[in-house]
């Protein structure tokens, strides 16, 4: 609790809302990336699997996918392991994903990173329930295709102010946290930044973040 979240960010912009379906738009015969079916069957997972889950993430990144396979994503389909009816079905598939970044230059411990995130994943989804209006079909759409989650490493406070800023510019919903300094780090510190929206609006502010 001796945690001070920063005044969460959302732009009154409906760009996040804008262009439904132009980065998950699939039609007719469904066909999972080969670049990302090859990376996930290399990782372990079974080929059919591996279709399922690029398939339910809009087949747009194999760590999303993974992450949807790990957190349980395929125990909650049913009926979609049959490759015909992958194949056949006919959708818009829009997929959002939450984005963490965490401030490494703090050096924070693994209980303190995991507290910091809670508090932006918290901060993150109070915000965006203050306007369900405008967000909540997206929050809607989040939770359908598995809640997907993403905790990437941010170099200092100076880049995560910059990945904020840079997140505002495509009207994507941010949450910046900040520490009391009760544990570990100085008062103020700029902990981890939450950035919501579209998997491939999200992407170009963070796609070239390495993973935590």
């Amino acid at each position: 609790m001796g945690d001070i979240p920063a005044p969460g960010r959302i732009s009154s912009d409906v760009h996040t809302q804008q262009g439904r379906g132009s980065s998950g738009h699939q039609q007719g015969s469904w066909t999972p990336n080969q670049h990302f079916l090859r990376m996930l069957v290399e990782m372990g997972i079974s080929k059919s699997l591996a279709r399922k889950a690029l398939f339910h993430t809009g087949n747009t990144s194999a760590d999303i996918a993974a992450a949807w396979v790990l957190e349980g994503g395929a125990d909650t389909e049913e009926g979609a392991d049959d490759d015909d009816e992958l194949e056949t079905t006919e959708t818009e598939l829009v997929v959002y994903k939450m984005a963490f970044v965490v401030n490494t230059e703090l050096q924070m411990g693994i209980g303190k990173v995991a507290a910091q995130v809670a508090h932006a994943t918290i901060g993150m989804h109070r915000l965006l329930l203050q306007d369900e209006e405008k967000y909540g079909q997206m929050l809607l759409e989040w939770e359908t295709f598995g809640e997907t989650k993403i905790v990437l490493r941010g170099t200092d406070t100076n880049h995560l102010i910059e990945l904020e800023q840079r997140a505002l510019q495509y009207s994507l919903p941010t949450y910046l946290v900040q520490d009391a300094g009760k544990t570990q780090v100085p008062e103020g510190s700029t902990t981890v930044l939450c950035i919501m929206g579209r998997v491939d609006l999200v992407d170009e502010v963070t796609g070239k973040l390495r993973l935590l």
